[in-house]
């Protein structure tokens, strides 16, 4: 009795490190993985940031979504109080353009409303004042830090773009706050 005991805790133990081994497995990073940032001052309009990379099997996996995200970070202590992040709405110019051809050609982008309004049919909300810009959304943040998702990139393994960004409204309530643009792989749903 004792060792058939002994045979079925061996036993879950096996399953039980399958099973957490299974529930720990994650897609594997590129050697050298595609994350880029920039500073950018966004609470002035007119403010430009550049990006110029290209794709390859040591950079880019393409079985991973690619993002451009704002991240800010709060300077000094809080003089009046922290705005509401959730209830900001950042705008910015994008132009993703792919090298081919012999020139540069221009790549579609949407920011998370517009692509709710293209897939599910339902309106802009009456805040987003152009088609031409892309809103940030809020994706997470305390304590003095935020970050928004701007818009998705559909890039290409072995191809050369350029990304440029572009602020297009003040936004006095970031006015004591450092910021940067990264272009990364998305952190999949759910982590």
């Amino acid at each position: 009795m004792l060792g058939i005991h002994r045979w079925l805790h061996v036993g879950l133990l096996i399953i039980l490190s399958t099973v957490l081994g299974a529930c720990s497995s994650r897609i594997p990073e590129p050697p050298e993985p595609l994350e880029l940032t920039q500073p950018i001052t966004v609470d002035q309009p007119g403010q430009e940031v550049r990006f110029e990379f290209e794709t390859n099997a040591r950079n880019f996996d393409p079985g991973r979504t690619y993002a451009l995200e704002l991240e800010v970070q709060r300077q000094g202590g809080r003089e009046n109080g922290e705005p509401d992040m959730r209830k900001l709405n950042l705008p910015f110019e994008v132009s993703l353009q792919r090298w081919g051809a012999g020139a540069w050609q221009d790549v579609p982008t949407h920011d998370s409303y517009q692509a709710l309004a293209l897939n599910a049919g339902k309106p802009l909300p009456a805040w987003h004042a152009s088609n031409a810009w892309r809103y940030a959304a809020l994706s997470a943040g305390s304590g003095g830090q935020y970050r928004w998702s701007i818009v998705a990139l559909p890039l290409d393994l072995d191809a050369r773009y350029r990304l440029d960004v572009r602020t297009v409204q003040p936004s006095a309530e970031l006015k004591h706050y450092s910021a940067r643009l990264k272009v990364h792989a998305a952190r999949p749903v759910g982590k």
